[in-house]
């Protein structure tokens, strides 16, 4: 029998010791959140570097994402792992300082931060100009396909990850990413028409 792709994921166990810090943060132990920030600190920076491109605001944002975390701590269920948790407060502010900002980088380059190699200047223009056009896109998507997308092109989670981040089944995934590219291929299509028709003597 094939397995239902449509399924919900089976639990994560969680760290035990990760939990009592969790449980001990809630009830206002400064020291005991200052351990799950050391934990999660370099992993909610590199999430924010690869959607904005910026070291400096990454770590701005990567601020923002623990006060509200310590915020909200006592409002956490341990039904979902941490992790998921932070992973989905991360999202959030991350999508929201890319949306405030409008820059965009391309598809491509969000997989990881790019390298510091000179190249044509036109070419690293032009470049610059599609990696904004698309983060403007991104940003301007539906919110469920927004913030699934954003899971696996800026955290880059699996498909499982995202499932389980945004509890929902992971075949719902599948077609939130499906339908999200295929919105950002029209918008970009009809952008180059556009563009092409206008070049046209």
């Amino acid at each position: 029998m094939t397995p239902d792709s449509t399924a919900s994921p089976a639990p994560l166990q969680e760290d035990p010791e990760e939990r009592q810090l969790v449980t001990r943060s809630a009830a206002g132990d400064q020291d005991a959140f200052r351990q799950l920030v050391l934990r999660h600190h370099r992993r909610v920076v590199n999430i924010a570097y690869r959607a904005l491109g910026d070291a400096g605001l990454a770590e701005d944002v990567a601020q923002e994402v623990f006060i509200k975390v310590f915020r909200h701590l006592p409002s956490y269920r341990h039904e979902k792992p941490f992790v998921h948790w932070l992973h989905r407060v991360a999202a959030n502010t991350v999508t929201d300082a890319a949306r405030h900002r409008r820059d965009v980088q391309s598809l491509d380059s969000m997989e990881k931060p790019p390298a510091g190699q000179a190249g044509d200047p036109q070419d690293v223009a032009a470049r610059h100009d599609l990696q904004r056009s698309v983060r403007r896109a991104i940003a301007t998507l539906p919110p469920h396909y927004r913030d699934t997308l954003a899971l696996q092109v800026y955290h880059d989670l699996s498909y499982e990850e995202i499932a389980r981040t945004l509890d929902v089944p992971i075949g719902t995934v599948m077609s939130r990413l499906n339908a999200a590219k295929r919105l950002l291929r029209g918008r970009f299509q009809g952008l180059a028409d556009a563009e092409g028709g206008a070049n046209t003597p």
